[in-house]
């Protein structure tokens, strides 16, 4: 049976703060660490063809959301119990904060006459399914 490590979710979180959030790579290797993550976009309200998915600041709140998922998923089991609350709560609080980000983004290249100025769409990461192995 393996020990799980102990560990201070603050420290954990501000270690990836520093070590991730505040040394990020440039726009190319952000947008190729993006398609790695194997993000998908899926229209729900509006045209798509208009928008400018090169927006820097796209880039980077999306390789930004990718990082903290992948964060996520590395540490999460590795903590207690009690610290579980406190590396949820503040994982929900930056989360809910990247989102906020993308959401004031303008993404649009150019205003098209006649089009719903209307856009809404869904950022989700397409997980592989682990294969069974016999």
């Amino acid at each position: 049976m393996k020990k799980k490590i102990q560990r201070d979710a603050l420290v954990l979180l501000g270690m990836f703060q520093k070590d991730v959030l505040l040394k990020k790579p440039d726009i190319k290797e952000m947008i190729a660490e993006i398609h790695m993550m194997r993000f998908r976009v899926k229209p729900l309200q509006g045209d798509l063809s208009g928008i400018n998915f090169y927006n820097s600041l796209f880039i980077e709140t999306l390789w930004s959301l990718g990082k903290l998922d992948e964060f996520f998923q590395a540490q999460y089991r590795q903590l207690s119990e009690k610290e579980r609350a406190s590396f949820y709560s503040y994982f929900d609080s930056l989360h809910k904060k990247f989102q906020e980000d993308l959401n004031r983004l303008n993404l649009k290249q150019e205003r098209r006459e006649g089009k719903a100025p209307v856009l809404e769409m869904e950022i989700y990461k397409d997980r592989q399914k682990k294969k069974k192995l016999n």
